[in-house]
């Protein structure tokens, strides 16, 4: 693995030790107006960086700095997959820099981020859950992993979740027919009473749409009043967990994160004419307003690794505010604000990157987008007033058999 840094530094003086111990300089007091390095496919920088008795070993790659305070720093990858800016970092417990099992590590005691910028760019996770609804689907019956059993912190969410459904069907008979449904879900202990969604639908959509429970099935269907029978617009696979408690009347909220689009094919067989016809035309979730906190200490795994939300003091998040639209085909987006979130990191990579903290905490969350192409989202970007961190540890290179 490749490794380098340049730096432009400034000095009043230095000392040079050599001893059973190695070969090292010593600088009081430095100065960098403009500081570069690269790890591989990672490139990192900052300007106007400050450090206290920072020594640097000769004989191999070491660096140290009792205090440091790094102005105007970023760190990104070449694939374009993360963007990190930051106005103001402070260590003022030191630093260390030197040579990782796949690349470079730094490693900090206490650290202060001050205005942090992040962008992260798709593709998230794996396909099948959005765009156009003509594509075969899995049926729930077969065996393969759930998107919900990797989500289980989401069970102490609660709030609510506002929204308008908006539906355009091509019906037998009645023609294209355009319903709009607002929806008021408010959550409990990370679950919502479907059955009384289903109650709140208005009289005149709610004789067009149906709320139902079938075995490891949650569907939203479309029907024709008085005959007919319906068909899936759109349903969500559950695991044994949900499932048993969808038959109260109740599923988790993580269970939304495995959903599906019938587009036209039910699960029952439809005659020729039917299979011609796209009775789905549109469907977009239009006015969304979340509002939620993660209260207990939850955990999951992301990036090969462990983020946990909380702790036994202290919440998960607080306070997260959602606002936008998104529809099955072309561009959507989610913007909101997130008043705090607690966090411990353990071996989560960032692309070419891999961070350790034994607590992450993120204050002022004063913007956060979520960009989609139909419903899978393409970017998220976070604004964060202020991030501290304990015991950080980034490491920035690939694992050799990547």
């Amino acid at each position: 693995m490749a490794n380098r840094v340049e730096s432009d530094v400034s000095v009043q003086r230095f000392g040079y030790t050599g001893d059973e111990t190695g070969r090292r300089l010593q600088f009081p007091r430095a100065e960098a107006h403009l500081l570069e390095g690269r790890s591989g496919s990672v490139a990192y920088g900052g300007r106007d960086a400050l450090f206290d008795a920072l020594e640097g070993r000769l004989d191999t790659l070491r660096w140290t700095a009792e205090a440091v305070s790094i102005g105007h720093a970023w760190l990104r990858d070449d694939a374009g997959r993360f963007d990190i800016a930051v106005d103001r970092i402070e260590m003022s417990r030191g630093i260390m820099l030197t040579r990782g099992e796949h690349g470079v590590e730094i490693v900090a005691p206490h650290t202060t981020l001050s205005e942090m910028k992040l962008t992260v760019k798709g593709p998230f996770g794996r396909g099948g859950g959005g765009g156009g609804g003509d594509k075969p689907v899995a049926k729930p019956t077969e065996a393969r992993g759930l998107r919900q059993d990797k989500l289980r912190f989401l069970d102490s969410l609660s709030g609510r979740i506002n929204l308008t459904i908006k539906v355009v069907l091509d019906l037998p008979v009645l023609g294209v027919r355009t319903l709009d449904q607002q929806l008021r879900v408010p959550i409990h202990e990370g679950s919502l009473d479907f059955r009384k969604l289903e109650d709140s639908l208005d009289w005149l959509e709610g004789a067009f749409l149906d709320i139902r429970h079938d075995d490891r099935k949650l569907a939203v269907a479309w029907k024709v009043p008085i005959f007919g029978s319906g068909r899936d617009l759109i349903w969500w696979e559950l695991d044994d967990e949900a499932s048993a408690s969808a038959t109260f009347g109740r599923v988790p909220v993580r269970s939304l994160a495995d959903f599906r689009f019938a587009g036209g094919r039910g699960g029952e067989r439809e005659s020729q004419s039917d299979r011609r016809r796209k009775t789905l035309q549109a469907l977009a979730f239009d006015g969304i307003d979340i509002a939620l906190s993660l209260m207990a200490p939850r955990s999951f795994e992301a990036g090969g690794g462990v983020i946990m939300f909380g702790g036994d003091d202290h919440p998960g998040m607080v306070d997260m505010r959602v606002t936008g639209s998104i529809r099955d085909r072309g561009p959507g987006a989610l913007r909101g604000t997130i008043g705090s979130v607690d966090t411990t990191f353990k071996d989560v990579r960032l692309g070419a990157a891999q961070i350790t903290a034994d607590r992450l905490h993120f204050d002022g969350l004063e913007e956060l987008e979520v960009t989609f192409d139909g419903f899978s989202p393409t970017s998220v970007t976070v604004v964060i007033h202020r991030v501290t961190a304990t015991n950080l540890s980034l490491q920035l290179g690939r694992r050799g058999d990547e």
